[in-house]
């Protein structure tokens, strides 16, 4: 049995949550305050069997912020739908009057916890009642299939069906000490000793007791125990204390220890916190499928939050990559990157804030290939993972970008850690799969695309602007057609002609700001030619770093002249690239970002390439700038989006730019 649907109305963070299909496993992502817990607990109305029954009429902070208040007369509703239990009599006879499907179709069963006014007090809330309701005035329940009136009252199936929730910072060392509450207890009474076993040690024991009482050290404790007694209660509490081994096969579980090194010295309690985590997770589950074989054994659904906590990161990698590819009924909540860079797809559940309420999403079965569902979960590793987290995504060709496009950001007073954007390179030009799994069919989160433009000459028409091609590509991924039809046929108009020696093809600009409208921004050629004009003297000083010899740094100015007074040429382009790649674009990119961080005066720097001193500055504005343009405009719409404010507000005082510093030597 697996759970296949859950929606939640109403219920603290969650104004209408529906996440359809519900994975298994499943690993609950999304960033802080957004209700990953809150979405466990609102299971936990429905299925934990060891959540008190008063914790299940809720109070007015239970109730979302947006839905009429607990006086008004609000619902609260919580729906789980079950599936996979074809083969299962005894799940089929729990879930009677729960199935919704048709006779022949494979079953589901849906539960849902229903939180509302009493019908007497409905009734008179109905007329208009002056009063306002109170949590006395509310009743629960939990019923069976899709009808409140009509359905079957369900509370039991909480007992076959459970939820056990293990919280964050467990203490896994205070339970291993709790009979009552220890896994290896739980565990070993799933699995008892044979009979003769039992009474054989019980036998041994008995004798062994018998010896130790005869020790006149311990009869004299017990016997100065025993005065002291009779000193301070006198007849009125007689008492006869004596000592004791187990004498039941309970007792005999419940004095089990675990040990954990190989001269088996060492107890749970000597261990790190975050072994002793790993273990209780490994003794439960191991319970819990002994639970599953049993003929009448429950189906617990076990949810674990943030299991990250102690647990050093390659071990987390090891950990969960092993439990997330076994079949089981696994949630998790985690703020982990290592947990997520390790997770299927398919089960990632991503949590976001929209508006006043938390939306969830997963990746459909059918919306990626096998093909690139493989390559995504390669592409997310530690680093990616971030992307599963940020509150928005630029995806960039590859490092230079990803070191450049934040450290401008910088520049002009606009950090995008700040603001939860992470900026990450497919290392290439496939953005496809990538727009595909953060788009409107999938995970549906916030994402931009920075592209180079690659313009060239050509007799193959999609050769001559590829940059644009992959724009028109991305419209058609973001579900917006008639924008693909538009940049189909602006791309087609301006590839009938030749790139020129100097500048874009003429009506460029139209395409190129029209791609923007789906967030995908596009460079005129490769982003070192295209940040010369507004970065050269950074681009200097990173270049000399790498290079002692004054005839070295003097050919690199040389080759940046062009760049600022815009007369480069296709071969000037080329000359400054191949002098880049010969310390290595990404190494190079690295120490400009460090200057360009740090440099003053961006504000001024772009007015004097917009030919202006003062005024405001729109996005359509930096997308006219040749070369920096794309990467300006993309920043300013995220300053747009993530704080309010054009990246260049107008009542800035734009400062003049700042001098060179002085090269520093470096390695030849």
């Amino acid at each position: 049995m697996r759970l296949s649907k859950i929606r939640i109305v109403n219920f603290r963070n969650f104004r209408d949550l529906v996440i359809d299909p519900f994975p298994t496993p499943a690993v609950i992502v999304g960033e802080n305050g957004v209700g990953k817990s809150n979405l466990l607990y609102a299971l936990r109305l429905v299925l934990d069997p060891d959540l008190s029954n008063r914790w299940r009429r809720l109070q007015a902070d239970d109730i979302h912020d947006g839905a009429p208040r607990l006086s008004q007369g609000v619902e609260v509703r919580v729906e789980v739908e079950l599936a996979d239990f074809d083969d299962d009599d005894d799940a089929i006879a729990t879930l009677d009057g729960a199935i919704i499907t048709e006779e022949g179709q494979p079953r589901i069963a849906r539960l849902t916890y229903l939180f509302q006014p009493k019908l007497a007090v409905g009734a008179v809330f109905g007329a208009q009642s002056s009063q306002p309701l109170t949590p006395d005035d509310y009743t629960w329940t939990i019923y069976g299939g899709d009808d409140a009136g009509a359905g079957v009252d369900m509370r039991h199936a909480k007992d076959y069906v459970p939820l056990s929730v293990l919280p964050a910072l467990r203490d896994a060392e205070g339970d291993f000490s709790r009979a009552d509450r220890s896994p290896l207890v739980r565990l070993l009474r799933e699995r008892p000793p044979a009979p003769d076993i039992v009474a054989s040690t019980l036998d041994a024991l008995k004798q062994a007791r018998n010896q130790l009482a005869q020790d006149a050290s311990m009869q004299q404790a017990v016997d100065e125990l025993a005065s002291r007694l009779a000193a301070m209660t006198g007849p009125q509490l007689p008492l006869t204390p004596s000592l004791d081994f187990a004498g039941r096969e309970d007792d005999l579980i419940r004095s089990v220890q675990l040990l954990i090194d190989p001269s088996s010295s060492r107890g749970i309690q000597h261990t790190s916190t975050g072994t002793a985590n790993v273990v209780y997770l490994a003794l439960l589950l191991e319970r819990l499928k002994l639970r599953r074989q049993v003929s009448d054994g429950e189906d617990t659904l076990l949810a674990v939050e943030e299991p990250e906590a102690h647990l050093h990161p390659s071990l987390q990698r090891k950990l969960f990559a092993h439990l997330l590819h076994e079949p089981n009924r696994l949630l998790l909540t985690t703020h982990s990157p290592h947990i997520a860079a390790v997770t299927p797809l398919s089960s990632i559940v991503l949590t976001s804030t929209q508006g006043d309420h938390t939306v969830g999403s997963v990746v459909p079965p059918g919306v990626l290939t096998d093909a690139a569902t493989a390559d995504l979960e390669r592409y997310i590793n530690v680093t990616r993972a971030e992307i599963l987290f940020a509150r928005g995504t630029v995806l960039v060709e590859g490092a230079a970008d990803a070191y450049l496009l934040p450290a401008l950001a910088e520049a002009a007073g606009f950090p995008l850690d700040d603001h939860g954007i992470v900026v990450s390179s497919v290392e290439g030009t496939d953005f496809a799969p990538y727009a595909t799994l953060l788009g409107p069919r999938a995970l549906r989160r916030p994402h931009w695309v920075l592209t180079d433009g690659d313009a060239a000459d050509g007799e193959d028409r999609y050769q001559k602007e590829p940059g644009l091609w992959r724009a028109r590509d991305l419209a058609r991924i973001a579900r917006e057609d008639a924008l693909h039809q538009e940049l189909d046929q602006g791309i087609d108009t301006i590839t009938g002609q030749e790139l020129p020696e100097r500048g874009v093809r003429a009506g460029r600009q139209q395409v190129v700001t029209a791609a923007t409208r789906v967030g995908v921004y596009v460079g005129d050629h490769t982003l070192e030619p295209d940040i010369a004009p507004l970065l050269h003297p950074e681009m200097a000083e990173a270049y000399c770093a790498f290079r002692q010899r004054e005839s070295s740094r003097s050919a690199f100015r040389d080759a940046l002249a062009p760049f600022e007074d815009g007369t480069a040429t296709g071969q000037q382009r080329d000359t400054l690239v191949d002098k880049i790649e010969a310390i290595g674009k990404g190494r190079y990119a690295q120490r400009l970002a460090a200057h360009v961080a740090s440099m003053r005066g961006l504000h001024g720097r772009v007015l004097e390439l917009l030919d202006r001193t003062q005024g405001p500055i729109t996005r359509d504005d930096l997308l006219t700038i040749e070369g920096p343009g794309a990467i300006l405009g993309l920043l300013d719409d995220l300053s747009c989006a993530f704080r309010g404010q054009p990246l260049f507000p107008a009542a800035s005082n734009p400062q003049p730019p700042a001098a060179p510093a002085a090269a520093s030597p470096g390695p030849s």
